[in-house]
């Protein structure tokens, strides 16, 4: 728009044409009629929105104030685009957008998308109405479209910024929540209403299929993994503790050992995996299970599965009657000198490894066969058991299990302040 100022003086005075109106101008003019057209306008951006991005197609997942927060949204946006004193108004709702998108827990992709698609459904509106009204030629709306979708692009920044920020601490909420539910059902037997909500916010069938695995770093070099193992098929929960860790898996329909497989026992650390449970509810029994499968590993880098190891976790159930029993048993070795009770201890342990078979133990423990069986008989006599007779034989076995699970320093240690007599 030309005034006085810019008429020329040098040479005389010129007619003054009626100029096409500036950029800046048609840019005013298209904002103040899409104003005045109100919800008619914004209504068409909604539905564009809602044919451009699959989201927002859904009447389930699209937000029910879609058609509001767009109209908001550009009567805002076009107020600030007439008066820069408005852009604190546009930038305070962008980011309120943001924040409440994020606490519905809507796709940021596609909120995103969303917000394109309106900004260049604005920008249509605008370059329409200088069309259809005549207000003047489109082709100068060029030089103020690196303007508004500069706009565009700063109003999406703060609604992503906003988004972000809030869908954090919403992330940390859940988890946080996830974790006291997950410890809630872990550790005690829920009332029925209970269980279907917590399988709800776990997001687990209440009626699954379930093991736990519990994992146990040794201090000081040992550390529980900073995640669970990603298994196709088996959705994998953590409990995580001092020093300890608690899986819950659902397996739906795969295997234990697909979730075994993927568990890696390194150095410094021992894993008991209970067997199968149905329904939250069992849960805790599991939980209990996994203890004792722990329990039962006398090395690190184990993987124990409680389901192959169910007399050893008899054993160590309870240690008190288990200790009372190997010391029942083998109290007589301990009044022989310490070699010779150590002769007659390894080659009991051997032979039961090898199933009762002198002849394989003898190969392991390069002698004679007859040697083998010297050493079985005089143990009967020292004991007054026979190894022919099956419930010594079980007595046998269970005693040599504790004394491998608990330590020879635990089985003596149980004898102090009792009567122990020798079994037989």
């Amino acid at each position: 728009m030309h005034t006085s100022s810019d008429r020329g003086t040098a040479v005389g005075p010129r007619p003054r044409a009626v100029a096409d109106p500036s950029p800046l101008q048609l840019f005013d003019h298209a904002c103040r009629l899409l104003l005045r057209r109100g919800a008619s306008f914004t209504d068409s951006v909604g539905h564009r929105i809602r044919a451009e991005v699959p989201y927002y197609a859904d009447p389930v997942l699209s937000p029910p104030d879609l058609d509001q927060s767009v109209d908001t949204g550009i009567r805002l946006a076009l107020e600030a685009a007439l008066d820069p004193g408005r852009i604190v108004d546009i930038e305070r709702y962008t980011r309120e957008l943001g924040r409440r998108r994020a606490e519905e827990g809507r796709p940021l992709d596609e909120v995103m998308h969303a917000f394109r698609v309106a900004g260049s459904g604005v920008w249509s509106g605008i370059v329409g109405v200088v069309e259809r009204d005549g207000l003047g030629d489109p082709r100068h709306l060029v030089h103020v479209a690196e303007v508004v979708w500069k706009m565009n692009d700063r109003d999406a920044v703060l609604f992503a910024d906003a988004y972000r920020q809030v869908a954090k601490g919403v992330a940390s909420r859940h988890d946080e929540r996830v974790r006291l539910i997950l410890a809630s059902v872990l550790e005690s037997r829920g009332d029925p209403a209970f269980l279907r909500d917590a399988a709800s916010i776990l997001d687990l069938p209440p009626d699954g299929r379930f093991v736990v695995a519990e994992l146990r770093a040794t201090p000081p070099f040992g550390r529980v993994p900073d995640a669970g193992p990603e298994v196709r098929g088996i959705r994998v929960l953590r409990h995580v503790g001092a020093q300890r860790q608690v899986l819950v898996a659902h397996l739906g329909d795969r295997p234990v050992d697909a979730l075994v497989s993927a568990l890696d026992a390194g150095p410094g650390l021992r894993i008991g995996i209970s067997p199968v449970v149905h329904g939250l509810e069992n849960l805790p029994r599991a939980r209990d299970m996994a203890g004792l499968a722990l329990r039962t590993c006398r090395a690190d880098g184990e993987v124990a599965r409680l389901d192959t190891r169910l007399p050893d976790g008899l054993l160590v159930s309870r240690p008190d009657l288990s200790a009372e029993l190997a010391l029942r048993v083998l109290r007589p070795l301990y009044d022989l000198e310490p070699a010779d009770r150590d002769i007659l201890i390894d080659t009991l342990g051997v032979w039961i490894e090898k199933g009762g078979s002198a002849a394989q133990a003898a190969r392991h423990m390069l002698c004679h066969r007859n040697t083998v069986l010297n050493r079985l008989r005089r143990f009967e006599q020292i004991t007054g058991l026979e190894l022919s007779r099956p419930r010594d034989l079980v007595r046998l076995t269970l005693a040599f299990d504790t004394l491998r699970l608990l330590g020879p320093e635990a089985v003596l240690g149980c004898g102090d302040g009792w009567d122990s007599a020798p079994e037989g």
